[in-house]
């Protein structure tokens, strides 16, 4: 058995608030020493090849639901998500995500205030132990995220939930499996042979400006207003109190 490095929750230009193409997410995956990612654009199903830049690519997606975000992963073909719906069920998305040969991670539970427990009892293949975007509004996010894994004595994921190439690596999971391949790891994932790793949390300024550039590409002057001030609040709030 082999330990790799995979960063499970990660995000390219295809999503509106994404900011580097893939190319790039690869090369600074590559340079963060991971040897693979999962391209989980929102509610898109981003097709991508076996390898990129020497780093394997899982195919992915990241769902909304009624109750916040689910990721598919390893997914052996795209979600149906027109027939899905806008914000569907949680159990609902689940089972799709299953369908298609993927696991259904629950992603960052925590990253809003009063999240309860009580909400995420349904189907799960994992739980999304550490996010670093995650403690933007909720410090103990990944704490509490960790726990209901712990609870539900399901597998802990890690992911950056990069939006740009230079948060790609800040949390990633490490995977104890028998070859870099996406059976494999898929494979040491559901049995439970991984662990949840932070490096460190995202700035929060990194969150403004994937606001920004998705208000942007939706246009209008009042978003961009609003985007901007976002900007110089997450600025401030960096300078004022790191996370």
């Amino acid at each position: 058995m082999t330990l790799f490095r995979a960063d499970l929750h990660v995000h390219t230009d295809a999503s509106p608030d994404g900011r580097s193409p893939l190319p790039e997410i690869a090369r600074a995956a590559r340079a963060a020493g991971l040897d693979a990612v999962a391209v989980a654009d929102h509610n898109l199903c981003t097709s991508v090849p076996e390898a990129l830049e020497g780093v394997l690519l899982i195919p992915a997606c990241e769902v909304s639901t009624r109750i916040g975000h689910i990721t598919g992963l390893f997914l052996d073909r795209p979600l149906p998500l027109d027939a899905l719906g806008r914000l569907p069920e949680p159990e609902d998305a689940v089972a799709t995500i299953r369908d298609a040969g993927g696991l259904a991670v629950l992603a960052h539970p925590y990253h809003r205030p009063g999240a309860a427990p009580e909400a995420f009892q349904f189907p799960l293949d994992g739980i999304e132990a550490v996010n670093a975007r995650a403690c933007f509004k909720v410090p103990d996010a990944n704490a509490l995220a960790a726990r209901l894994a712990q609870t539900r004595g399901l597998p802990a994921v890690g992911g950056s939930d990069a939006h740009d190439r230079a948060e790609v690596g800040n949390a990633y999971t490490e995977l104890e499996a028998e070859g870099l391949t996406r059976d494999q790891l898929r494979r040491a994932l559901q049995e439970g042979r991984s662990r949840a790793i932070l490096c460190r949390n995202t700035p929060r300024l990194r969150k403004g400006l994937s606001q920004w550039t998705k208000a942007r590409r939706m246009g209008g002057p009042l978003g961009l207003g609003r985007a901007a001030a976002y900007v110089a609040y997450c600025a401030a709030l960096d300078a004022l109190r790191p996370i």
